[in-house]
């Protein structure tokens, strides 16, 4: 019996001062808080696989209208479709005075193909941490095809990645930094 009462009372003891204890607990989400917010030298953006194993991305055109877009290397500069233009037009975030004129564009298959150009004054992607990171003055080219999905290429990738980005195909983030 009394052997009973001392393990008991040793238990209780033991409860009272493991309970205090977890403020020194290896927390993973405080740790990796803390190291983003030490090292702002890169940013993480989530993204998508879509059915064809294609990424993307949410971008804000002119920080009003979300979307997805594809993580394109490839492509050089930005494409939009004719349904977003008309969006972005109704939604008054973009105007005539944007238009830029009609370029001729050289696609993957070789074909010249003549479009629209437009400024797109704000380019932006948020982070993991609800942080806002904005490319400026992006020339983007219309392409008819409403369906077209709207394609980022390496005028905004290159000016948000300073000095590389990294596809992590397992946590499913670009790295920028």
């Amino acid at each position: 019996m009394k052997i009973r009462k001392i393990v008991s009372i040793f238990s209780f003891a033991t409860l009272l001062f493991s309970c205090g204890s977890n403020e020194n607990k290896y927390d993973p989400y405080a740790i990796a808080s803390d190291t983003t917010a030490i090292n702002s030298s890169y940013f993480e953006v989530d993204f998508k696989k879509t059915d064809s194993n294609l990424k993307t991305v949410h971008i804000k055109l002119n920080d009003t209208n979300g979307y997805d877009a594809l993580f394109d290397t490839g492509c050089s500069g930005m494409l939009i479709s004719s349904l977003e233009l008309i969006e972005l037009l109704k939604n008054n975030t973009i105007n005539t005075d944007d238009y830029l004129g009609d370029a001729t564009v050289t696609i993957a298959d070789g074909t010249q193909v003549k479009h629209p150009m437009y400024n797109i004054r704000e380019v932006k992607l948020v982070d993991k941490n609800g942080k806002g990171h904005s490319v400026r003055d992006i020339v983007a080219t219309v392409v008819d095809n409403p369906g077209a999905e709207i394609l980022i290429g390496s005028s905004i990738i290159d000016n948000l990645a300073k000095k590389s980005y990294t596809v992590d195909l397992k946590k499913k983030v670009i790295r920028f930094e």
